[in-house]
């Protein structure tokens, strides 16, 4: 576990949106597929609010916390909000491997470390055709397009706004240095049509999403039996740009499950993921846009974008109801 996932949810709010969205897709599967009986398996970190909120939301019993750091799996066997988890020190990987779910899982691949991202992303599509149909599988990934390194200053050329180095002919760019790098880390899963203007952080995210879906679209061909319903797809950056996706392993020959997720008002896929950039505001702030339409009519100043790009003022009115709320309480 990384020192960025034990920071708490209020230093992270649109990973607490991303959170809330994926609540909301089980609240939506939840009466079609009896989601209270399945096994929901995740890293929890050590304060275990991720099965906190699925035990409240759906009363899952049946949970398994699986933790590789051997201090914070103390942490959470004396963090344990609810008794019925199950604290494993493991690896995600190796307690997967050792288990024959007996009823359909919720398992959440939580990844953090860019390097490993190609075996993460092919580990996380064997997965569709181990657990039970019924199943919903989501992973987390580094998002980060600096991961793939940083060039010695004499290996690349500079191009600003149509001005090029004169070395320009001879040396790539830092953007193209990153495509070629991608390249030999994802090997055969490179999806065709990748450019350099994909390595930016703008758009580093949708790179790896298509990776992700045609590692999962390919192994999903050796399964007669099956099939994938993609549900949720998030981009989003606090302090590390990550994507998310989720999806359902169905019958092939299931309709509801598709139809439920189609009809669902945040659906998204690989191919189109929510951009979470919401901005930070004050409660004032937040009230003002809440309860009216010509916000920037109301507020007389402009709120900052990020390096995501996206206006502030659009994503909160997408987003507004599930924008998290922090305050301090005195025990």
């Amino acid at each position: 576990m990384s020192a960025g996932s034990s920071l708490p949810y209020r230093l992270r709010p649109n990973k607490a949106v991303d959170r809330e969205l994926f609540l909301s897709l089980l609240m939506r599967l939840a009466p079609a597929l009896s989601l209270e009986k399945y096994h929901y398996v995740g890293l929890g970190g050590p304060f275990l609010e991720d099965f906190r909120l699925v035990h409240a939301r759906l009363g899952l019993e049946r949970m398994t916390c699986v933790e590789t750091e051997e201090e914070v799996h103390k942490r959470q066997l004396f963090n344990r909000p609810v008794a019925s988890i199950e604290c494993v020190h493991k690896t995600l990987e190796d307690y997967l491997d050792g288990i024959d779910f007996e009823v359909p899982a919720i398992v959440w691949f939580d990844y953090t470390e860019p390097r490993g991202i190609t075996t993460q992303i092919e580990r996380f599509a064997r997965t569709i055709g181990t657990v039970p149909l019924g199943s919903v599988l989501r992973v987390t990934l580094n998002a980060n397009p600096e991961s793939l390194g940083k060039p010695e200053a004499n290996e690349v050329s500079v191009e600003i706004d149509g001005a090029a180095s004169g070395d320009r002919k001879d040396k790539p760019t830092v953007q193209e240095w990153r495509l070629a790098r991608f390249k030999e880390r994802v090997g055969q899963l490179f999806p065709s049509g990748l450019s350099a203007e994909d390595m930016t952080q703008k758009r580093f995210g949708f790179s790896v999403l298509r990776v992700l879906k045609l590692a999962v679209e390919k192994e999903a061909l050796n399964f007669r039996d099956r099939q994938i319903v993609w549900a949720l797809a998030t981009h989003y950056k606090d302090g590390q740009a990550m994507v998310t996706a989720a999806l359902v392993v169905c019958a092939a020959d299931d309709s509801v499950v598709g139809d439920l997720v189609k009809g669902w008002e945040f659906n998204s896929t690989p191919d189109a993921p929510h951009r979470l950039d919401l901005p930070a505001l004050s409660t004032l702030e937040r009230l003002t846009m809440e309860s009216n339409d010509e916000v920037g009519a109301k507020m007389a100043f402009k709120l900052p974008k990020s390096d995501m790009g996206e206006d502030p003022i659009t994503v909160f009115k997408k987003f507004y109801r599930i924008y998290p709320h922090f305050s301090r309480v005195e025990l």
